[in-house]
């Protein structure tokens, strides 16, 4: 353990002590509520060369085990927590998070203060950063955070290959999706994101998903041209970076929220009944400007942004969310304030 540093790109610093692999990489600085999850956060690849700072302050306590991998690898590029827990209980675990960062070159610092943390980037926005146990000059540090390039997230996602694809009912586009929703559809058929509508059409699916993943969705222009060819024609379905592909074929806007949604147990609700859902959320784009034909399905019931909509006909639905239980219903008769 030696000591380490983060600081943003406004010039905002930290100092802690390493845990993980140590070094020095940057990144997008967002910050995540839940109190557990860390292994599949680090594994998703909508997290890909983020810095997740871990609102809850005791981290590693229950180890990493075989089940909560979100993808064969590492994605996030540090974990920045209060405490990190040397010591381990799960009956599942295989071995400690600290040995499991290191091995895939995660950089981890601990001893910060994350709640003033978590506030700062409340206050001004998710912002770049980096984090560093070799160089502790802070006005160098903030250089090189301002100067961190935007990477070619849709470059670094891999594929499986067509040609090993079984023909299915369902079509996976996919943006960097992850193990849970390649889990609930086993026999999906996954195709890249250069996919084009004629390519799906000619597979005559059923319903076509959109997946989660990482990176800005304004920029995938291509895909969203290939996706209005197949509006109307079968069923749709976007997930969080997805959704907001399919919201920009709809007609809606995407724009960069100042802070995003990481989390869990994030109630979203139904603006004209109440009806609502308890969420996991992963998303820095919202969904703006709904045209005709579009209807608000769900709102975020803490700041209000839309979460969900769907096209008239019903056939295409976008959400910036994972439900975690449909039977988790808030009361009809609840009122928004």
């Amino acid at each position: 353990m030696s000591k380490a540093i983060i600081v943003l790109e406004d010039g905002t610093s930290f100092e802690g002590k390493t845990f993980g692999a140590e070094g020095e990489k940057a990144g997008e600085i967002v910050f995540n509520t839940q109190i557990l999850g860390y292994q599949e956060i680090l594994t998703d690849p909508a997290y890909r060369k983020q810095i997740v700072v871990m609102g809850y302050p005791h981290i590693g306590n229950y180890g990493i085990n075989d089940r909560c991998f979100e993808s064969d690898s590492t994605h996030a590029s540090a974990l920045i927590v209060k405490e990190y827990s040397k010591i381990y209980s799960n009956w599942q675990a295989k071995g400690p998070l600290d040995e499991f960062m290191k091995k895939h070159g995660v950089i981890g610092i601990e001893g910060i203060d994350t709640r003033a943390l978590t506030i700062h980037i409340r206050d001004h926005g998710e912002m770049r950063a980096i984090v560093s146990a070799r160089d502790f000059n802070r006005d160098t540090l903030m250089e090189k955070a301002r100067k961190h390039p935007k990477p070619d997230f849709m470059a670094e996602i891999q594929t499986p290959k067509t040609e090993k694809i079984t023909k299915s009912k369902t079509i996976i586009i996919n943006l960097g999706v992850n193990k849970s929703t390649l889990a609930k559809y086993p026999e999906a058929m996954v195709f890249p994101c250069d996919v084009s509508a004629k390519t799906i059409l000619d597979s005559d699916p059923e319903q076509v998903i959109i997946s989660s993943g990482p990176g800005d969705p304004r920029e995938l222009a291509d895909l969203v041209g290939e996706i209005k060819k197949l509006v109307g024609k079968v069923k749709l379905y976007g997930i969080q970076n997805g959704g907001c592909i399919l919201a920009q074929a709809l007609g809606c806007s995407v724009y960069r929220m100042k802070v995003g949604h990481h989390g869990m147990n994030i109630p979203v609700v139904d603006p004209a009944t109440g009806s609502g859902e308890i969420s996991v959320q992963n998303h820095s784009y919202g969904i703006e400007k709904v045209p005709a034909g579009v209807e608000v399905v769900h709102i975020n019931l803490n700041d209000k942004t839309i979460e969900k909509i769907k096209s008239k006909d019903g056939k295409s639905v976008a959400s910036l969310y994972f439900p975690i239980d449909e039977r988790s219903k808030l009361p009809k008769n609840y009122k928004l304030v």
